[in-house]
């Protein structure tokens, strides 16, 4: 975790959209805040897609290079954390497909033939409460290492980092029915493997 300086404490109150405006401005500062702000959620998340330390850390590193590079490509009025998410996710899968080419095969066109019941919303949605329980998170990450890496990412940034689903659609670049259908599946999936919950 980088540790705050006197400098970049004035970045503090200003929103990640101030922010990746001020990066654009030229204000390396500001991305360091950015940094400060996603560097533990963002790998986090990576690590859905990777398991090995240094891959995580090398995809998580590659990401936030990858986002500083090409911050004049984000847009005005758009949220910067999707738009983040996306460079990760991208950044994860280049990593995963240049190390097993033929083994992710997982991804195909099938995750996009929904059915209705895929999209209809889920009756009792994982509360946020169960990614915050120190005593059943071995027990969730081990469930979730059952999931297909998207659908892990889906819970994660919705009930971990709390993006909606219209911000993670973006963050995955996919239509919406689409994030929907996997964060259902992934719920049916992940609820018989856990504890009892009342």
């Amino acid at each position: 975790m980088m540790e705050p300086t006197m400098d970049t404490l004035a970045h503090r109150t200003e929103t990640d959209e101030e922010l990746a405006a001020a990066v654009k401005a030229g204000d390396d500062l500001a991305f360091q805040e950015l940094m400060r702000r996603h560097a533990g959620p963002i790998s986090y998340f990576v690590r859905q897609y990777a398991k090995d330390p240094e891959d995580i850390e090398d995809i998580a590193q590659d990401s936030f290079f990858k986002a500083w590079k090409h911050i004049k490509r984000f847009k005005e009025g758009r949220a910067f954390r999707p738009w983040l998410y996306a460079i990760a996710r991208n950044t994860a899968l280049d990593c995963i497909k240049k190390r097993r080419a033929s083994t992710f095969s997982e991804l195909d066109d099938e995750e996009n033939d929904l059915m209705f019941a895929d999209v209809l919303e889920d009756e009792a949605p994982l509360p946020p409460e169960l990614f915050a329980q120190a005593e059943l998170r071995a027990e969730l990450e081990k469930a979730m290492g059952a999931l297909h890496p998207d659908h892990k990412a889906v819970l994660i940034m919705h009930y971990h980092d709390r993006l909606t689903f219209d911000e993670i659609a973006e963050a995955m670049d996919k239509p919406m029915n689409t994030v929907k259908s996997w964060h259902r599946r992934a719920l049916q999936k992940l609820k018989p493997r856990l504890p009892h919950r009342k």
